[in-house]
């Protein structure tokens, strides 16, 4: 096994490092999954036995880069341009109730790897010894491409393993091991128990998989669509594009809940959490939407949304909408303000009424190029100080 950051050797340095200060160390969990896969893994995690703060500084001593230290972990993370290196203290958890988050008290490798979601996600690499250890039929899993748990309790301890099981079965192609199934099936009522915030996350780390739109159709088989947002209908069509300089969150975020009723955007907003931007995105893409089908367009609200909108509520209604969407969204105007003032109109109120006619005329294909704007504009502001 071999894992190159800044071109040294990581695992011939965690060797060096772990003789000279006797902290045993590993390379655990998904890195070592991906490896045995063939994937690549830019997230490293290393536990010690010891103290990992004390480790990972002296591994920044060798590496150089940025370090977080989240000292009640007594942990600390790494940063190398998009290599990330997690340095966490060997520990046991222990979970007080369903969701809550656990109780750690420091221990071994064994233990580690025992708190672990997924046997796939227990192998460990000694670094030491250079062999890989595998306490819980890690490696067979591995090879028979199933995801299982290690405890009956694990999805009531932590019912966002239900989202990791779907995430890992879609994205490795894996099958989801009988048991583990009935057990997520039964635990599904427990996703009420976490906080909004550790749902948003979920949901976000879904959107960014390459096949999000098949781990959201195994979230609708599993019925936790119903748990979080009951009644609100989730859109998978269209889910997996992805698009040159958008933001995929956030384009994905719109797609998936395109078909959101503007009484229910105070809903995603208290279930998610969702920040202000995400907010003004989810209502400036329902009022869009519907929009395209109301006769009495509200023509300033559409120009004025279209002009601050991202590019995002754009694109999301442009894919769903196809042709029936172009005319509001190749009616975003290049002409501004001082464009009018160019052509001899001073600064006033007239300006909006101006820019209304312009969009409407754009909207409605009778004008298309920043040419025609101009020369629309110019016509309209000669009526005007012609009085007409």
């Amino acid at each position: 096994m071999r894992i190159e950051v800044n071109e040294i050797d990581l695992i011939k340095l965690l060797k060096e490092i772990s003789l000279k200060t006797k902290i045993k160390s590993y390379i655990v969990g998904g890195v070592v999954r991906d490896f045995l896969l063939g994937v690549k893994n830019l997230d490293i995690d290393v536990v010690v036995e010891g103290d990992g703060i004390e480790f990972a500084y002296i591994l920044l001593s060798y590496l150089k880069g940025d370090i977080v230290v989240y000292e009640a972990f007594r942990t600390a993370t790494l940063s190398y341009d998009g290599i990330s290196i997690d340095v966490i203290s060997a520990r046991k958890e222990y979970y007080e109730r369903p969701a809550a988050l656990p109780t750690i008290e420091f221990s071994n490798i064994y233990d580690d790897m025992a708190r672990r979601d997924f046997t796939i996600n227990t192998l460990a690499y000694d670094v030491i010894e250079e062999k890989i250890l595998d306490y819980f039929n890690g490696l067979e899993d591995l090879k028979k491409g199933l995801i299982r748990v290690l405890h009956p309790k694990s999805f009531i301890d932590d019912p966002t393993r239900i989202f990791r099981a779907i995430r890992y079965a879609t994205r490795y192609s894996f099958e989801i091991e009988e048991k583990t199934h009935n057990l997520m099936k039964d635990s599904t009522e427990n996703i009420r128990l976490l906080s909004a915030d550790r749902i948003r996350n979920e949901i976000f780390l879904i959107l960014k998989e390459s096949k999000a739109k098949e781990m959201i159709d195994k979230l609708i088989y599993y019925g936790i669509d119903k748990v979080i947002f009951d009644g609100i209908t989730l859109n998978t069509q269209h889910l997996d594009t992805v698009y040159v300089n958008l933001e995929i969150e956030l384009y994905r975020f719109l797609v998936l809940f395109y078909y959101l009723k503007e009484k229910d955007i105070n809903e995603i907003e208290k279930r998610l959490r969702i920040n202000k931007i995400y907010l003004k995105a989810l209502k400036d893409l329902v009022f869009l939407r519907e929009q395209l089908n109301c006769q009495n367009k509200n023509i300033r609200k559409i120009r004025k949304t279209i002009e601050e909108t991202k590019e995002e509520v754009l694109k999301a209604i442009e894919v769903m909408e196809g042709e029936k969407a172009e005319k509001i969204i190749k009616g975003k105007l290049t002409v501004k303000g001082k464009d009018i003032e160019n052509l001899g109109l001073p600064p006033g109120s007239l300006y909006g009424e101006l820019m209304d006619n312009v969009f409407e005329a754009k909207i409605n294909g009778i004008i298309a190029t920043r040419d025609e704007e101009i020369a629309f504009l110019k016509k309209l502001i000669e009526k005007l100080k012609k009085g007409e």
